[in-house]
């Protein structure tokens, strides 16, 4: 299992500079080729390694494995290069695909394209009339330097190393570069699993937060109080990594309704753990600490904007309503 540690980089030497960020990505690409396509088992406890190293670095690591996998998937050859997985619809953004000739037309915005800069290629997908009374989506695989990136507007210094930006996407593809049939992209099993692999990395930046508090805090005599709240996140760290272990064993025993509930469940239970161990280390580093170490703040913001991912309430709406209907669908 390819981590962090095997690489030649530092935390802080990840995030020096966006040159030292996509060397890592490139390293942790190769070296970990038989993860990425690999037992999702495997990967999972990857992605929780690297997110506890760094979160921007972790995020775009799972977004080549999610691409890697994906490929996989459709029997479609991956092309050489770090793959990112570009598929935001947000306020309501994504692209149109318009048939020309041997290929299509893809066209349109999209939000939060992670890697910028520092990826080879993209899963896109886009709109298409697949029969004369509906429309679905097609999955296709463009080089990531053929759109127009907006570089401002990612206004946060949060996660900000993931170069997540808005991109205009207005180009021609063959039909060799579609991946799957329409509908495959969302249709497939590993799509649900794919957000558990997004969970993992979470998982590893509530882990990564007890790492940095609990080591500035050696150089001091804590007091009860300090680790009490030490204690607390210890335990929703743990929390968050049984979460996804917990759904990861689960899930060879389970049909796709079943396990997309589980995973939706260890998602949220992860986002829990996470904001406690969020609201826990400024209370115990207090103005000092907040003040004087540039990894805390920058992981404390990091993961605060990540986990905004999930949408918990929408969520927790959907896990009461299957709760009702069918009891303990869910027990062990």
């Amino acid at each position: 299992m390819v981590t962090p540690l095997d690489l030649e980089f530092s935390a802080e030497e990840i995030r020096s500079s966006g040159a030292a960020m996509r060397r890592c990505l490139q390293q942790s690409a190769e070296r970990g080729a038989s993860i990425w396509s690999g037992p999702v088992s495997d990967l999972a406890q990857t992605l929780i390694e690297f997110g506890r190293a760094d979160l921007c670095l972790a995020r775009l690591v799972e977004g080549h494995a999610d691409g890697i996998r994906i490929l996989q998937q459709a029997d479609h050859p991956a092309q050489r290069g770090i793959y990112g997985v570009w598929a935001s619809k947000s306020a309501g953004t994504g692209t149109q695909g318009t048939k020309i000739n041997e290929g299509w037309r893809v066209k349109g915005e999209l939000r939060f394209a992670s890697g910028v800069d520092l990826i080879d290629r993209a899963l896109v997908p886009m709109l298409v009339r697949s029969d004369p009374d509906r429309d679905s989506q097609l999955l296709v695989d463009i080089p990531a330097d053929a759109v127009s990136a907006d570089r401002t507007s990612w206004r946060t210094p949060a996660m900000d190393a993931s170069r997540s930006f808005t991109v205009q996407v207005d180009l021609q593809v063959a039909d060799r570069d579609t991946v799957g049939t329409a509908g495959f992209y969302l249709d497939r099993p590993g799509f649900a699993v794919g957000g558990l692999c997004v969970a993992a990395v979470w998982a590893g930046g509530a882990r990564q937060l007890v790492d940095v508090v609990t080591t500035g805090l050696r150089a001091f005599s804590p007091t009860s109080h300090q680790l009490r709240r030490i204690g607390l996140m210890e335990q929703a760290a743990w929390q968050a990594r049984t979460a996804v272990e917990s759904a990861l064993g689960r899930l060879p025993a389970l049909d796709t309704a079943a396990a997309g509930r589980v995973i939706a469940m260890a998602r949220t239970a992860v986002v829990s753990a996470c904001e406690t161990v969020l609201d826990e280390a400024p209370r115990v580093v207090g103005p000092g600490g907040l003040s004087s170490s540039p990894r805390l703040s920058r992981t404390l913001s990091d993961l605060a904007i990540y986990i905004r991912q999930q949408h918990v309430d929408a969520e927790l709406v959907r896990l009461g309503g299957y709760a009702l209907e069918a009891g303990e669908i869910l027990a062990p």
